[in-house]
């Protein structure tokens, strides 16, 4: 399928004239093919689903709420580096339990507010950061995290 495509010279995505969009919304504007990204989750959940694998989308590489709600409703979980990425995935309708939180330097508010939302997965960079983790969910009556080991059977992941 190529979603990008020229009719009656005039370029259109997914069916519709890009000149269309333009002169409804001005321009510059971001156009992104709703059927590209369906058949791209649906590649890669093809792909990774014998092993039961839980895919993610990255907040980073699109933050758009519309591609985001779209991603929602094909199952993907959500990939953040930040308190307002968690914000934003849960407004997007991610269920929290589907929110991977992940990157370096995480602060004590937004490990906390990660924590009172129920966020389902954290990647800890640190054992400091591991035990303040458990330190917060524990002032909350929260489960610790418990550790996992990395891929070279060394790190804590």
């Amino acid at each position: 399928m190529f979603p990008f495509a020229y009719h009656d010279h005039r370029l259109h995505c997914d069916g519709v004239p890009l000149a269309e969009i333009a002169r409804a919304v001005g321009t510059p504007a971001w156009v992104y093919s709703r059927a590209r990204i369906e058949e791209n989750y649906r590649a890669v959940a093809g792909a990774f689903a014998p092993l039961r694998a839980h895919i993610h989308y990255s907040l980073k590489a699109n933050a758009s709420l519309e591609i985001l709600r779209r991603l929602v409703s094909l199952g993907a979980g959500a990939d953040v580096v930040s308190g307002g990425e968690v914000f934003r995935a849960l407004r997007a309708g991610f269920p929290a339990e589907s929110i991977v939180f992940a990157g370096v330097g995480k602060t004590r508010a937004e490990l906390t507010y990660a924590l009172e939302q129920g966020v389902g997965w954290f990647n800890v960079e640190s054992e400091q950061e591991l035990c303040r983790l458990n330190e917060l969910a524990g002032e909350r009556n929260l489960p610790p995290a418990p550790p996992r080991r990395g891929s070279d059977g060394d790190s804590l992941t």
